[in-house]
């Protein structure tokens, strides 16, 4: 064969292994970018779920303190927000935010408390019924790479 051919083989080889090359490394750089976007997704997701839970069992709790549950439809809305965090969840968020529900629950089932009964209670750390909840939230968002440069 002629120096020639060669040359022209191997100059067009050249050509098909960068063009090979050039579309591995944009289908891998694209990949990686739409699976780190949708990890952004989910995480921000996670944060605004927690975030509603947190403010309506809140203010659930802060009820409960001083009122009887007299409509229980009052409860719809942080039913609805659990529902939605045993989608998205792990065990261990899911378990302490149905056991915010139950102390939630309880704390209505009590006697009203008064102002100085809400202030001993406070002191005690008897009122904060979402701390393990946020707690566990907290750990599995750190747990998140994606999370951790915040």
């Amino acid at each position: 064969m002629n120096v020639t051919l060669w040359t022209a083989i191997a100059a067009a080889m050249g050509s098909f292994v960068g063009a090979i090359a050039s579309i591995a490394t944009t289908w891998i750089t694209q990949r990686t970018q739409a699976i780190r976007a949708n990890s952004e997704w989910k995480v921000r997701e996670c944060e605004t779920l927690y975030k509603e839970f947190v403010t309506e069992g809140s203010r659930l709790a802060a009820d409960a303190m001083t009122h009887s549950l007299e409509r229980p439809d009052q409860l719809v809305a942080l039913y609805g927000v659990l529902s939605r965090i045993r989608l998205v969840s792990g065990g261990d968020v899911l378990r302490h935010a149905e056991a915010c529900c139950y102390r939630i629950i309880e704390l209505y089932r009590r006697p009203n408390l008064t102002s100085n009964e809400l202030h001993i209670a406070f002191e005690a750390h008897e009122l904060d019924v979402l701390r393990e909840f946020s707690m566990a939230c907290r750990a599995e968002l750190l747990a998140s790479s994606l999370y951790k440069g915040r």
